[in-house]
């Protein structure tokens, strides 16, 4: 089922990364970014999108310097606290993505291939990225995760990168979160080198950029770029 309207959608800038380590693929070209996370205020409940950098490890902090906020105060912000989140989307699990679940008790969506990456020494953070086993749900592929809400498998910037849909009438709005790291990628669907799990992703990439804008026409919102992206037919 569709929504007859689109729910409020609030982004929330978790941090901002401030430096980056030599041997990160945006070392050369490197500029602050923001960290965004956003909720959904479904009529069913709160849905949050990504929980942003945790906060307390020492080589996160040397590697990055991020300006982190604790994902409380900023659902504070918008008028909410952690116990009215209903429902979790990890789009990945890298550390900036996935830092702040463990502060929530809400049911957690995770593709089962993202599952499997993140085992991989130097992937993430484990404690951030380990989610409690009776909070934990695993998606296979596409799944409706709510009337008008659904998750879809974006792999490439990693294996099991996902963005979520949300869908009301002739309206649609895509949360891409990292399947782009900058809004460019998305208006032309070429992935950047930069932005892949490696090499061997670029076609995958590709694909999920061409899926997302094959659902045009949609606005797109990007974890770590601010411009809102119109996608037209």
């Amino acid at each position: 089922m569709r929504l007859s309207k689109l729910p409020p959608i609030d982004c929330l800038t978790l941090a901002t990364v401030t430096a980056v380590p030599e041997w990160h693929p945006e070392h050369d070209s490197f500029a602050p970014f923001p960290v965004h996370a956003w909720v959904i205020r479904h009529p069913d409940g709160a849905i949050l999108v990504d929980t942003g950098v945790g906060l307390g490890n020492g080589a996160i902090d040397e590697w990055y310097h991020p300006q982190s906020i604790p994902l409380a105060a900023a659902l504070e912000a918008v008028g909410l606290a952690p116990p009215e989140i209903a429902a979790v989307v990890l789009s990945h699990l890298h550390f900036d993505h996935c830092g702040q679940q463990g502060t929530l008790s809400a049911p957690t969506y995770v593709q089962a291939a993202e599952f499997e990456a993140a085992k991989a020494p130097g992937y993430t953070v484990p404690d951030w990225a380990e989610v409690r086993k009776d909070r934990m749900r695993l998606v296979h592929g596409d799944e409706d995760l709510a009337d008008g809400i659904r998750l879809v498998s974006t792999p490439g910037h990693t294996p099991g990168h996902q963005s979520v849909v949300i869908e009301a009438g002739d309206e649609r709005v895509v949360l891409a979160a990292q399947c782009a790291y900058r809004a460019e990628e998305l208006r032309t669907g070429q992935p950047a080198s930069s932005n892949l799990h490696d090499e061997s992703w670029a076609d995958a990439a590709h694909d999920s950029l061409q899926r997302l804008r094959a659902l045009a026409p949609c606005t797109a919102q990007l974890s770590h770029d601010s411009e809102i992206v119109a996608l037209v037919s």
